[in-house]
């Protein structure tokens, strides 16, 4: 019987942490750089 360093569902719950962490990350960076963009050319129109 193999012996496991990580139990399989703690692994796929970390895995999914990370996956998930990122996607969020990705979509506040997104907000943030069209809130820039769009504070930018906001600006730029005066």
């Amino acid at each position: 019987m193999a012996h496991h360093l990580v139990e399989k569902d703690t692994f796929v719950r970390v895995n999914r942490n990370i996956a998930l962490g990122l996607v969020w990350s990705g979509l506040a960076v997104s907000v943030i750089a069209a809130a820039v963009f769009d504070v930018g050319r906001w600006v730029g129109a005066w």
